[in-house]
């Protein structure tokens, strides 16, 4: 009986014990101040900004942050600064407690996903990226992204109407994805492109019935030029509806 009733007083003992260490080590966490900040970007996401960057961008939205408490941290107000800037499509802002009962310390953790771009636009001062979804990302000296390049008389709204479908096209199929690299606009909407194989001038026209286009365009390649030769034709026309103009050296 005393065996017994000395159990239950241990584990009474005990269970008092634990929710005064709860207490008191929620206590104590409560004051745990914002001692680092972590900034995570993916090994294989795009770098218009950098990790120093995206620090400065966190302490420029929360000037006392490292004089905070950690819980005092409003993680969504420095989510929705961050999403402002065009270079970032996402950001998760996470608090994590390190260390022991005697010593515990802050580290606010922001992870940060980039937009993945397109296609890159330069045009005498103009010089950006742009995305699938039609934002645009200014471009870093200090990043260049392997895209699809655009060049001449071109505006951001030709570039989102008329050559995202195109673009997206291209670099959703194997064999125009390695050979076209390059598309120049002229002043009437037209489009020039330069193949990575030949160096034939491809005139494309307006960037309608694209897909009509390249089907025309992968025919000639098939039955003529893996006949005689790339270097047979300088110039290749798709201009014009139904048909492919050939003009010879």
């Amino acid at each position: 009986m005393f065996k017994r009733i000395l159990q239950i007083g241990l584990i009474v003992g005990g269970g008092i014990l634990a929710i005064l260490t709860l207490a008191f080590s929620s206590e104590k966490l409560s004051k745990v101040k914002c001692n680092e900040l972590t900034v995570v970007i993916p090994d294989d996401s795009p770098r218009f900004i950098d990790e120093a960057e995206v620090t400065r961008l966190v302490k420029q939205a929360d000037p006392k942050l490292f004089e905070k408490k950690l819980d005092e941290v409003n993680a969504d107000v420095l989510e929705n600064k961050l999403r402002k800037v065009p270079a970032i499509k996402n950001v998760e802002v996470f608090r994590h407690i390190s260390g022991d009962r005697m010593d515990f310390k802050g580290d606010l953790i922001v992870e940060v996903m980039q937009r993945e771009p397109l296609l890159r636009v330069v045009e005498g001062q103009t010089d950006y990226y742009m995305d699938d979804a039609g934002v645009i990302i200014p471009a870093n000296p200090k990043f260049t992204a392997l895209v699809m390049l655009v060049t001449g008389n071109v505006d951001e709204k030709f570039v989102r109407k008329g050559l995202i479908p195109l673009v997206e096209f291209i670099e959703g199929d194997d064999f125009w994805r390695v050979q076209i690299k390059q598309i120049d606009v002229n002043a009437s909407g037209e489009l020039a492109m330069v193949p990575l194989v030949g160096d034939q001038l491809i005139e494309f026209g307006e960037p309608d019935n694209y897909r009509e286009k390249f089907r025309n365009l992968k025919a000639l390649y098939d039955q003529a030029f893996n006949r005689w030769g790339w270097d047979k034709y300088k110039k290749i026309s798709l201009k014009y509806k139904d048909q492919v103009v050939c003009t010879k050296r």
